[in-house]
């Protein structure tokens, strides 16, 4: 499904925007939806690192220095 939205800008960025359009083989509205989608990714990345260095050391102390998977499986029952 499309929506059809109307945008004003200044003359100089309808002219780059004409120019990109031309230069990638692409319609503005491409142009513009491939921007704004790469954009978006940024920021997921951008929120995603972030949570993950909120957490990051949450987990520390929990299990003695000495315990890995190499002395979990050599201690157990299997």
């Amino acid at each position: 499904m499309s929506v059809r939205k109307n945008f004003s800008m200044p003359e100089h960025i309808a002219a780059d925007l004409e120019y990109l359009a031309k230069k990638l083989g692409k319609k503005q509205s491409q142009v513009i939806q491939d921007l704004i989608e790469e954009k978006v990714s940024e920021y997921s990345i951008d929120e995603k690192l972030e949570a993950l260095e909120s957490i990051s050391g949450m987990f520390t102390g929990m299990f003695p220095e000495h315990v890995n998977i190499q002395w979990i499986k050599a201690n157990s029952d299997n």
